[in-house]
């Protein structure tokens, strides 16, 4: 049995991005929210589930 490193630095460094990504969107809507910036934030947010629906969507398809 052989693990294929170059596979799992790839699926490493896209959960590393992916991670990064929604974190960065969630506080950008949380600090869009404090300033009452509502549309912002809900962009931000709708990044957020945009994102995680996306990675369920792989996951179940």
């Amino acid at each position: 049995m052989t693990v294929n490193w170059t596979a799992l630095l790839q699926v490493f460094g896209a959960t590393l991005l992916v991670t990064v990504l929604v974190v960065t969107l969630f506080v950008l809507g949380i600090r869009a929210l404090s300033t009452d910036k509502k549309m912002p934030a809900y962009a931000s947010f709708a990044g957020c589930v945009a994102v995680v629906l996306y990675g369920l969507s792989l996951i179940v398809f």
